[in-house]
């Protein structure tokens, strides 16, 4: 099984919660939109987006976020930018990637920085 997101808790949950809360909140400032035009035109309840722009312990999805950047008119770039906003671990991911790392040496970088592991295919 593989463990996505941030360990529940952790300070850097928090300030990934708070980022993307602000990058969306500056997002609907340049579009003039509202909090219910942005549940409108991403397909998301008003109370899921609510609780993303108050830092609320939401744990977001793909699909939350692909509904959000549609929301947002971003393109595929900055959908992929705002990614890196909600997952930091992704950019320790594309390091493993590029560097040809193990799984268990990205684990250790992962565990020091207080994100969430990735798990072991053979727990499944």
């Amino acid at each position: 099984m593989v463990v996505s997101g941030l360990k529940k808790g952790s300070s850097r949950s928090k300030e990934n919660r708070s980022a993307l809360a602000k990058q969306i909140k500056s997002d609907l400032a340049k579009l003039g939109m509202t909090q219910r035009d942005l549940a409108v035109r991403s397909g998301l309840p008003e109370s899921r987006v609510s609780r993303i722009l108050r830092d609320g312990n939401v744990r977001l999805t793909e699909q939350d976020v692909n509904q959000l950047a549609i929301g947002l008119k971003k393109t595929a770039q900055e959908r992929d930018a705002l990614r890196y906003v909600a997952w930091s671990e992704l950019s320790y991911v594309d390091e493993a990637l590029a560097n040809g790392e193990n799984v268990i040496d990205l684990n250790c970088r992962l565990d020091m920085a207080g994100l969430s592991l990735l798990g072991n295919v053979s727990q499944e």
